[in-house]
């Protein structure tokens, strides 16, 4: 009797050389105690070349072979062809959304709300306990969504090479962001990567699904997913991806890269841990927002930096916070309410607001070194 499929993985691939790599990389996995499908989308775009249609069909039949010859019944390689896809830049977002709308289905069809859909990328290899420790985590502890450790493997190159000092400069400033955000007290202070990130079929559907974007479509889904229920970051595995360039979409891995290896410019600059200590100022106070008249928490914020005062007053916090007293009851309600309207997008207008005026922006291993010091 064939155990159930309890992980769909979905892999966007668009012109991608090295999607055998990642494939490969699944199948050296140890098995969890479940069936596990891969989805491959081989996508192109109406504006794509005949070229990288051509390469497709071509990664699509050596997709195919690959299935033919090493499926199981544990482990098994779905290849999707998509081609024709609308749009003006050829993002991962519309593909990945096609594969992850797929796997819910699948796992409605199934009856399985808790099945879990894995996101990677095909430029990606795994840790050899990816499956298991992803599978073990979800269960034992009953996640709603997880993200996933990562890793740009460079060690391999000297340290004076240019790629490795891009990488290493934009997974620094990853980290930091990510550290600076917990710092605050932001309760969902995840990272938001695309190649690494999972959730269950029924946690898909209640975000309403993946978007279109082409560009930022993780950051997006995810900000719907983090409320939802509980998440954890799954640091006892890792995900692998390709250092390179890449001029796609308009930010990411590839091209901070690309953009550095262009300037010859290996710091990338961020926002200041000042700006996050401002933030942390202001969520310590959030308990004592509850059942305050607009008086009192006014007089609450006096304290904080004119222009912090001044970014809450264009956003009309004021207003807000007598809106949630008037819709909760309890302590704890009202700050889940809070940080429903406080969301990751706020907490970058925020950063955008004060930057570069007072803050002016600062290289991002300096300001990891001075959080360091702070906590």
């Amino acid at each position: 009797m064939l155990l159930p499929v309890e992980i769909r993985i979905v892999i966007p691939c668009y012109n991608e050389p090295e999607i055998r790599q990642t494939v490969q990389s699944l199948w050296a996995c140890s098995q969890p105690a479940c069936r596990t499908e891969v989805v491959v989308v081989v996508n192109s775009y109406l504006i794509s070349p005949e070229t990288v249609r051509q390469f497709n069909r071509q990664t699509y039949d050596e997709l195919n072979a690959f299935a033919r010859k090493y499926n199981v019944p544990g482990l098994y390689l779905t290849p999707l062809l998509v081609e024709d896809l609308p749009g003006r830049q050829t993002g991962a977002g519309l593909p990945r959304k096609t594969g992850m709308d797929r796997a819910a289905n699948q796992f409605e069809s199934e009856n399985y709300p808790q099945g879990i859909i894995i996101s990677l990328d095909a430029d990606c290899t795994v840790a050899e306990n990816y499956l298991t420790e992803i599978y073990r985590c979800f269960r034992q502890y009953r996640l709603k969504s997880a993200t996933i450790e990562f890793h740009h493997p460079v060690e391999h190159l000297p340290a004076t090479d240019n790629i490795r000092k891009a990488a290493e400069a934009y997974e620094g400033y990853l980290r930091y962001y990510r550290a600076a955000l917990a710092y605050t007290g932001y309760p969902y202070a995840f990272y938001t990567i695309g190649s690494a990130f999972a959730v269950t079929a029924q946690t898909y559907r209640q975000a309403g699904g993946m978007g279109k974007q082409q560009a930022g479509e993780d950051f997006y889904f995810l900000q719907k997913v983090f409320p939802l229920g509980k998440t954890q970051f799954i640091d006892s595995t890792c995900v692998y991806p390709s250092a390179r360039t890449s001029s796609r979409v308009p930010f990411g891995t590839g091209t901070n890269i690309a953009q550095m290896l262009k300037n010859m410019d290996f710091k990338k600059l961020t926002y200041r841990i000042e700006a996050f200590t401002d933030l942390k100022n202001l969520f310590n106070q959030v308990n004592t927002f509850f059942r305050q008249p607009e008086p009192v928490v006014e007089q609450q914020l006096s304290d904080l930096p004119l222009y912090t005062r001044k970014f809450l007053e264009e956003e009309h916090f004021i207003d807000k916070i007598s809106e949630i007293n008037r819709y909760t009851t309890t302590p704890e309600n009202f700050r889940k309410r809070f940080f429903y309207y406080f969301t990751a997008f706020k907490i970058l207008k925020y950063l955008n607001f004060v930057h570069p005026n007072p803050y002016p922006l600062a290289d991002a291993k300096e300001q990891w070194e001075k959080l360091h010091y702070l906590t």
